[in-house]
């Protein structure tokens, strides 16, 4: 029988130090702005952050960002701005 090895879970942490999960919400550089948005997908070496909607951009969308280079967030001024944000 041929036997696989198993592969070791992706992790990746934030700026901090801390663990970054898929659905968490993360601060990121996006050109000189920073942006809100949601872990989408978790890539081998980078992840996958959907912007949260804005009614000021007509276009945005997904984007791949080192998780070096963003910073988890979390709390109730962030649950106001998913809300107020959100369609």
């Amino acid at each position: 029988m041929k036997q696989t090895a198993v592969k070791a879970p992706i992790v990746h942490k934030d700026k901090l130090g801390r663990l970054i999960n898929l659905e968490d919400f993360v601060c990121y550089p996006d050109g000189n702005s920073l942006e809100i948005g949601k872990v989408v997908k978790i890539n081998p070496k980078m992840i996958k952050v959907s912007r949260i909607p804005d009614a000021r951009r007509k276009w945005g969308g997904e984007k791949n960002k080192y998780p070096s280079d963003a910073v988890l967030v979390e709390g109730k001024e962030v649950t106001m701005y998913i809300l107020r944000n959100s369609q």
